[in-house]
């Protein structure tokens, strides 16, 4: 192999190695892409008096996101308990869908309540109007609701 046939291969891979990322950036940008925390919430001032819980959601999305929903899942059943009236901070009126911006969080606070068929709470969801749900269960979760 020659200096010239070298220096074409080292080119050649270089640009199927730059197209093979900019490929995967690309389909990347395209995903919607949440971070939930839950959240212990203890009121203080003119808040509501009655929650304890909350769920944060950021929109690390490069576009707009529509939250539609959002709950709890509790273990050994496959219903859900869902805030069907959320209280967002500065919003009076509190409805689904909430819209949240690119690099733009909510809080979604609610009174933190067992299921009425007594089973225990297992995890937060969060669900989108284009169909994504995300659901958050970890170490955070159980120490809150070990707490409460």
């Amino acid at each position: 192999m020659t200096i010239i046939q070298s220096i074409t291969l080292v080119i050649a891979v270089l640009g199927a190695s730059l197209g093979i990322i900019n490929t995967w950036h690309a389909l990347d940008r395209t995903r919607v892409k949440l971070r939930v925390v839950p959240k212990s919430a203890h009121p203080f001032g003119y808040g509501a008096p009655d929650v304890d819980f909350c769920i944060e959601v950021t929109n690390l999305s490069t576009f707009a996101v529509y939250l539609d929903e959002a709950g709890l899942l509790y273990s050994g059943t496959s219903k859900k308990g869902m805030i069907v009236n959320p209280i967002f901070p500065n919003d009076v009126n509190g409805s689904w869908p909430k819209k949240l911006e690119s690099r733009e969080s909510t809080t979604i606070y609610m009174k933190l309540e067992g299921s009425e068929t007594g089973h225990n709470i297992e995890s937060v969801y969060v669900n989108t109007q284009c169909g994504i749900k995300k659901i958050i269960k970890n170490k955070m979760m159980q120490a809150i609701l070990e707490e409460k």
